[in-house]
Formats: C-alpha cells, structure tokens, sequence
C-alpha cells in the first residue's frame, strides 16, 4: 500500500531522486492551556515545529519529517481558491488547529486577499510553483527557476514578509539540481509522509478511509490535503474528528524567526516582495 501511494501521489514526475542526506530539525512546545472552545475534545493550542532551512522533508522522498508519533502537521495545497480556503480554515480553526498553505502563485496573484487572510489568522504560508506544472523537473534550468522564482513573487506579493521559506514540488516531481537550488537559497523543501488520495476524484467516504490508513501506517507525519476538490472539504470535518479520536495530535510547521531573514540575506533570495510577476 505504501509503495501504491507513493507512485501515485508523485503522479506527474518523471522520477524520484536519490533522498539527501538527514537534516536537523527542532520542536518547538507551546504550553497547552484548556481544551478548544469550539471542540473541547481538542486542545486549545497548536504546537509549533520548526523544520530547519534548508533541508528537505517527507518520507515519501526524503527523510522522515521530525515529528513526534502519531503527530500530523496539515498542509493545504492549490489554492488559493475563493471557496475552499476558507472553508478549510473555518474547518480547522473550529478545532482550534493551524496548517501550512503552499499556494499557487498566479492564484495568488488574482486572490492576494485570500493569502493574507490565512496569515491574519494564524495559518503559515509557503509556495507551490506559479502555474503548478507536474513535469517541472523536466525543464531546463532556467525556466525552471523562472517559474519558482515567480511563484514565490506571487506570494510573498501578496503577503510581504510573511512567507515562511517553504516550497513545494507540484506532484512533488522534484530534481536534484532544483532541491540543491533552493537550498542555496535558504528554502526548505516540504514533501510528505502521507496524502488523503483526494486528487484522484473520490468521494468523501474514501478520502477518510485512505486517509486514516494512510496516516496509521506512516505513524503520522506531513499530510498533503487539497482545498480545490469539494469532497475532501466534506470529508475534513469527520477526518479530524477522527484522527482525534485515533490518538492523533497536530502540530503547525514553521521554519523559525530567523530562518527568513537568513534566506533573505542570500544574493539569490526568493523572499522578494514589490516586483512583478509578469
């Protein structure tokens, strides 16, 4: 079933590289308090965990994210959409819970008030590529970087100096040549441990089913969700539930206080706001 999920969930990439070497990362608590308010079966905080920039995460390609067992961190990819990003922050800020956006950079571009709002509200941000294309590792390196260097413009447009220094591969179809890029540039590349399968048209019975083995046989760890498909905002309430009542816990990623402005100070930074993206 893993080896199933792997090859599906890098649909679009022409190959898996070699996983780099371990990087490290530390967690960073934050104290508990109560219950949530809203969903007093949760707790009323969220820890965050600070992956250390750059270095690359995610079992499925790279080493294990370092998280503790049976923790998930939620990531949110594709948006942002009118409908679905604010449905799913509705979703999880019900349960008092924050995850990572990685957002579309001509996406961003058309609904910059989306993106900052996620960020007033406590979620963290990161890029996802300007035009998503699943093949990007077959570009040549010039486009490539083109199209990473515009996404990230996108965002960080749209919320300057709140982007975290997060990017991810669409299809997670990375490269060698474009992962050791970036981390030239002070980014962290966030793969993951696991999906929710949501992408391939399923109803929302089966993303829950998927997602709840997935997330048992990976001991938890990144999850990949997709606010542009209907069903899974469906299946997201009950998913958490769920997972909750599994003995799952969740935790927001971030890459730290300094991490950012460490990436900014690099001659080839990506955190550059006020410039075009056309």
């Amino acid at each position: 079933m893993r080896l199933f999920l792997i090859i599906l969930v890098a649909v679009g990439a022409w190959f898996l590289p070699p996983a780099p070497r371990p990087v490290q990362a530390t967690a960073t608590p934050s104290v508990q308090g109560g219950p949530c308010p809203t969903a007093p079966a949760f707790p009323g905080r969220i820890e965050r965990v600070v992956l250390t920039t750059p270095g690359a995460y995610g079992n499925l390609q790279y080493p294990r994210t370092p998280l503790g067992p049976r923790t998930i961190a939620i990531t949110v990819d594709d948006g942002p959409d009118p409908r679905g990003s604010q449905a799913v922050m509705a979703i999880l800020e019900a349960r008092c819970l924050r995850a990572t956006f990685f957002y579309v950079g001509q996406y961003a571009a058309l609904r910059p008030d989306i993106v900052r709002d996620a960020v007033r509200r406590g979620h963290n941000v990161g890029s996802h590529s300007w035009s998503h294309p699943t093949r990007l590792a077959g570009w040549g390196r010039e486009a490539a970087q083109a199209e990473i260097r515009r996404g990230f413009l996108a965002v960080e447009n749209a919320a300057p100096g709140q982007v975290e220094p997060f990017f991810r591969f669409p299809g997670l179809g990375d490269s060698p040549g474009l992962r050791n890029w970036l981390g030239e540039a002070g980014i962290a590349v966030v793969g993951a441990e696991g999906g929710t399968d949501d992408w391939r048209g399923i109803g929302a019975e089966a993303i829950t089913r998927r997602t709840l083995a997935n997330m048992a046989g990976s001991d938890g760890g990144v999850l990949i969700i997709h606010e542009t498909h209907p069903a899974m905002i469906s299946a997201l309430p009950g998913l958490l539930d769920d997972l909750n009542r599994r003995g799952f816990r969740f935790v927001q990623i971030t890459a730290g206080d300094t991490a950012r402005t460490t990436a900014q100070a690099k001659p080839q930074t990506l955190l550059r706001a006020g410039l075009k993206t056309d």
